[in-house]
């Protein structure tokens, strides 16, 4: 606890990591370029692995070729809780905090590049949509540091650079604050709004949000809402807790849980199942 944020402490911590996460990297692809063909026997078995000049590799012959086109990503999450510890707001709360938040990113970006130069490799800024790792983090943190407010306080921490899924903003405010983010994360991202299943029938207003994301510079967009199916009768829409029409509580809740992956989130971690419960539905703070 402080009076004031250690800023230049942070920053030097954040220097070391960053280079840690290079030689770490470069060791790993060193080991990955080194294997033989045959280690990767589907790829090489179909004829995948390639050298420069197109011709197959054999067995034994190292896979270096086929691989050093392939992204080294720097991955952050957590930027939300990061700004929490710093400052006592998150980046969607503070003009100021913001500021800070993308300075951050940013230097991962022109990380990425100068690592790019020196290794003559792909080197990215990876937006990471955390699956399990944003419990296994938030549990560190919680074992070094007890319960925070707004850090460690929930069982998982905030994907990437997302507004924190529980704060009360509108689609497009989000859509403002997260796409300038969007644009430094050169390894990928993904940006969504969480909307109420209604919403899914209204296709002028799904049209409008869509063209406003992308007039913003989003490539990769997507808009949530839940899909519920109870298992015993197949009546489908939003269901609370039992089915209204047959009164089943075998219900399948579909929901984007993270990056391209919908399914029944009951079937992951204590982390993910606390962030999709603690969501808030985006079009309801529209101005």
């Amino acid at each position: 606890k402080r009076e004031k944020a250690d800023i230049e402490g942070l920053l030097n911590a954040f220097e070391d990591k960053i280079l840690i996460t290079e030689k770490s990297l470069i060791d790993r692809y060193n080991w990955i370029a080194s294997k033989p063909s045959k280690s990767g026997f589907f790829m090489y078995k179909n004829g995948t692995m390639k050298n420069s000049i197109g011709r197959k590799l054999e067995p034994n012959e190292c896979v270096n070729e086929c691989v050093k086109h392939g992204t080294l990503a720097i991955g952050y999450i957590g930027i939300a809780e990061c700004m929490k510890a710093l400052f006592g707001k998150d980046h969607s709360q503070d003009k100021d905090v913001y500021e800070f938040a993308y300075k951050l990113v940013k230097r991962i970006n022109i990380f990425a590049k100068e690592a790019s130069d020196r290794h003559n490799l792909n080197f990215s800024c990876y937006a990471t949509p955390a699956e399990s790792t944003c419990m296994t983090l938030r549990n560190k943190l919680y074992n070094q540091y007890g319960l925070l407010e707004g850090i460690t306080d929930r069982e998982y921490l905030t994907n990437s650079h997302h507004v924190p899924v529980y704060n009360e903003i509108s689609i497009y405010r989000k859509i403002d604050l997260e796409a300038p983010f969007s644009e430094l994360s050169t390894g990928g991202y993904i940006m969504y709004t969480e909307l109420e299943s209604s919403v899914s029938n209204n296709i002028v207003v799904l049209e409008k949000i869509i063209n406003y994301a992308m007039e913003k510079g989003v490539a990769y967009f997507a808009l949530n809402f839940p899909i519920d199916t109870c298992k015993e009768c197949g009546y489908s829409a939003e269901i609370n807790n039992k089915c209204p029409k047959c009164g089943s509580d075998n219900i399948e809740r579909l929901r984007r849980v993270t990056g391209y992956l919908t399914t029944d989130y009951k079937n992951f971690n204590k982390g993910k199942i606390a962030e999709v419960n603690d969501r808030v539905k985006h079009n309801k703070f529209e101005e």
